[in-house]
């Protein structure tokens, strides 16, 4: 349960940004930094909280599918820092949205945000760099969706659009990797998908801290790394009609695509060596 929801209430809640503010979408937020409430908190695993904010009364977050907001917290100066987050709440929820994040130990949004009070506000902005390929993905009949760690929520968001979507008939394969099966995000919420799904979505689990991780007791997944083997044997292959998404840390865009911040898709990296093109990939 979220604790102590009435904290907030005494402390302001969200307002409307002014409409003379620029936008690049949709979205709530305008492309510069405006503070909304944190109203509830919740543990969700050993080192992972959902967070939530609140918005005007009826007022959707309405982000595009895919894109995320960035979040501006601060170092130990008390220095700016700004890291993207993608919320796992849909744009059917009004007055609030849930971000899902893991909290670092040398994490330093992520443990600044973890010590805000209820009722804190918390400055965010949507900027057209982080619009990406965008739903229902136009002449693209499957997709690939590569991730580890948190990296699953932009790929949560597409689900939840494509699902919740009359008539849609995109096929999924989800390759989504993390270091134990207690790091697993949205377990649960992924099965459901699949289940929601009429065997048009797939979810292949794979757990591990190492490329030759041992066998793990009652795990039946795929153990190591995300990996080109990995990846050619779920996925589906190049074709015109496949979109990839990727997701996670930066090692992992390196690997499999090349750096988030660059928008082609590196030579030597999994992806291309498969025989994926820059029209057939996104880095989320």
């Amino acid at each position: 349960m979220f604790k102590n929801f009435d904290a907030f209430l005494n402390k302001g809640k969200a307002t409307m940004p002014d409409s003379a503010l620029e936008r690049c979408s949709s979205c709530f937020f305008p492309t510069e930094f405006y503070e909304v409430p944190l109203i509830a908190t919740r543990q969700y695993n050993h080192d992972t909280k959902v967070f939530s904010f609140g918005l005007p009364d009826g007022v959707s977050l309405d982000l595009p599918v895919c894109a995320c907001i960035l979040l501006k917290g601060a170092n130990e100066a008390g220095e700016p820092t700004i890291r993207p987050y993608t919320p796992i709440s849909s744009n059917e929820q009004k007055g609030s949205f849930d971000l899902l994040v893991k909290i670092y130990p040398q994490g330093v949004v992520s443990q600044w945000l973890n010590t805000r009070e209820l009722g804190a506000k918390v400055g965010f902005k949507h900027i057209p760099f982080n619009i990406k390929a965008q739903y229902p993905f136009e002449g693209k009949k499957k997709l690939n969706m590569i991730c580890g760690g948190t990296g699953i929520t932009p790929m949560y968001q597409a689900l939840l659009k494509i699902i919740n979507t009359p008539g849609d008939d995109l096929q999924v394969t989800l390759l989504y990797g993390n270091k134990s099966v207690e790091d697993i995000l949205l377990r649960k919420e992924l099965e459901q998908a699949v289940a929601r799904g009429g065997g048009r979505f797939k979810v292949v689990h794979v757990v591990g801290d190492r490329s030759d991780m041992p066998r793990i007791a009652g795990w039946d997944g795929e153990l190591g790394w995300v990996d080109q083997g990995k990846v050619k044997k779920y996925c589906f292959p190049p074709a015109e009609d496949v979109l990839t998404f990727v997701c996670g840390v930066p090692a992992l865009y390196d690997v499999m695509c090349g750096p988030r911040t660059e928008p082609e898709v590196r030579k030597d990296s999994v992806l291309a060596q498969l025989g994926y093109t820059q029209q057939m990939i996104s880095k989320l």
